[in-house]
């Protein structure tokens, strides 16, 4: 391979010198912010509009076509407002001062994002969690794995508020004891997450610096982004070193370097907005796909002479892995039964599941490094692929805790090079025998 030109390896240094500065300011304080933030508040159901929390407090529940009244002080909404303007919501929450709960996985979502943008007093908001009685019959939802399910929320997303419904044959009680057990006593009333980084700028200068050492013109053509949309801007920049970080020399830090490109991709968007999920990550499904595309391609082109007889059983393997992989990237993705009894054994012995993608991907690329000449490499090169992307992208979820984002990406990336390191020494010896 070609040395870099000397141009290239000052921004190289530059960029490793402002990564470390950058995640040595950014990781203490994120962490503090995200302890504070594991606080959570409970909410009761009185009947099918209002929820009692510890305070005493009444948290109304608006339908579509219902109001915000002057005496709500805590409202959510429930259903399809698509009809509705939201910013005759935005001036009645501005006008008495309300709360603004934000139901996960509810249709309303999206309308409450929309409020909270035009609002004057956005910082008056909150997310909520909750378990209904239909869900429990559809997906057959066990009192254990309902106990998962509020975890993951408050663990994993830093919910702010866990709505009880009425639940028949579900022991609440026994529930919200494990819980209290592990997050401590539910405070008085929601409120949201509050930290943000005040060199976000370092660490979009920190990912530009990286395209720079690669190919001089995108770090040129991508730095001003940032003084147009920061979002966009970090999404853009970051998308792109997902690919260009593949052709780094030491092919064996791989899986830190993007470790590190998905630390700087979360300071750079840990700002209220973000990290409330008012917004989000834009282009999970392309960052994920691109540089395990570019992999495939690189690898058909190169084997095309004895893989070509192959095509159809390829084509046809590609597309169905394929739809599967990025039909798995949201929180919405279909998951079995079965699969999500096994997460909930996994996440009871190892306090946070490890994404299957990389617990397989790792010990792939520790393969693919150690066999190099062996004829279907390329497969396990793509699958190396597979678990680098899916690192970078566990920190693209903002809301998420850094430490169980650590925690995660680190567990498996140690999986690997103990793979790496068991086949090192193998090799050792079977080349001493010889």
């Amino acid at each position: 391979m070609k040395e870099p030109s000397r141009l290239k390896k000052v921004a190289e240094i530059a960029f490793f010198v402002s990564a470390l500065v950058c995640l040595v300011i950014f990781v203490p304080s994120r962490f503090v912010a995200d302890k504070r933030d594991l606080a959570y508040t409970l909410g009761i159901s009185i009947d099918d509009d209002r929820i009692m929390l510890p305070s005493g407090k009444i948290v109304y529940v608006i339908d579509p076509a219902e109001r915000i009244e002057p005496y709500m002080e805590y409202v959510t909404f429930r259903g399809d407002f698509s009809g509705y303007e939201a910013k005759t919501y935005a001036d009645q929450a501005d006008l008495y001062g309300v709360w603004i709960g934000m139901l996960e996985f509810n249709d309303s979502a999206s309308f409450v994002k929309k409020i909270q943008l035009l609002r004057k007093q956005p910082e008056r908001f909150f997310r909520i969690h909750t378990v209904r009685q239909e869900e429990v019959e559809k997906m057959r939802l066990t009192e254990s794995m309902i106990y998962y399910r509020f975890r993951r929320a408050i663990l994993e997303r830093s919910i702010d508020m866990i709505w009880i419904q009425s639940l028949e044959n579900v022991n609440v009680e026994r529930i919200l004891e494990r819980i209290e057990r592990q997050f401590g006593k539910p405070k008085a009333v929601p409120s949201p997450n509050i930290g943000s980084f005040k060199l976000q700028w370092l660490a979009f200068l920190s990912m530009v610096l990286l395209l720079f050492s690669q190919k001089p013109l995108l770090g040129i053509f991508t730095a001003p982004f940032w003084f147009w949309n920061q979002s966009i801007a970090v999404s853009v920049v970051s998308i792109i070193a997902t690919v260009l970080l593949y052709s780094y020399r030491e092919k064996h830090l791989l899986p830190v370097l993007y470790l590190i490109l998905g630390l700087l991709t979360n300071a750079a968007l840990w700002d209220f907005w973000h990290v409330n999920d008012l917004d989000v990550y834009r282009g999970v499904k392309l960052s994920l796909s691109l540089l395990p595309f570019f992999v495939l391609v690189k690898s058909v082109l190169r084997e095309w002479k004895w893989l070509k007889k192959y095509w159809l059983a390829g084509v046809t393997v590609v597309a169905v892995a394929g739809f599967y992989y990025l039909s798995r990237s949201g929180n919405t993705a279909f998951v079995a039964y079965f699969e999500r009894q096994f997460r909930d054994i996994l996440e009871g012995l190892l306090w946070v599941r490890p994404r299957f993608k990389e617990i397989v991907g790792y010990p792939a690329f520790a393969l693919w490094l150690s066999f190099p000449n062996f004829k279907w490499s390329f497969v396990l090169e793509l699958l190396a692929s597979v678990a680098l992307v899916s690192t970078f992208n566990t920190f693209c979820h903002i809301k998420t805790p850094l430490m169980v984002s650590l925690y995660r990406s680190i567990f498996s990336i140690a999986v690997g090079y103990a793979t790496l390191f068991v086949i090192r020494k193998v090799k050792q010896r079977a080349a001493q025998r010889l």
